[in-house]
């Protein structure tokens, strides 16, 4: 008799137990899906850098610029060629002109630009 009491009540236990169960995965599935929607505007990956264009390979999708250190990466001030992401505008990019942008490292290990900031024009973005 004590046996079947005992199966009764963790049966019971059990049953309460799976009714708290949908609410919880519904919740953490909702946050999955708003970090993923967070994620297609701004990667939490994205690291901000200041710095001045060179030149710009429309062709190559790169920019040649001189940027201000960041720390994040570990990079010192330096002036570089960096690839830009597809999808980014690149045709309104001038020689001298100070830009603000977001590099993020690819799942090729490769370092981009993927939003770019201008400034003088009241932070217009030329993102993908």
């Amino acid at each position: 008799m004590k046996s079947l009491r005992n199966t009764l009540y963790l049966s019971a236990v059990a049953l309460i137990g799976l009714a708290f169960v949908p609410p919880a995965l519904a919740e953490e599935d909702a946050h999955a899906h708003h970090k993923h929607e967070m994620e297609a505007h701004h990667s939490e990956d994205a690291v901000m850098g200041k710095g001045v264009v060179h030149s710009v390979d429309l062709e190559n999708r790169k920019i040649n610029l001189s940027h201000e250190p960041i720390p994040a990466l570990k990079w010192p001030e330096m002036t570089m060629d960096l690839a830009v992401a597809e999808g980014v505008d690149l045709s309104t990019l001038k020689p001298e002109q100070d830009i603000h942008f977001h590099v993020e490292l690819g799942e090729d290990k490769v370092y981009r630009i993927t939003k770019i900031m201008t400034p003088e024009a009241g932070h217009g973005d030329h993102q993908h």
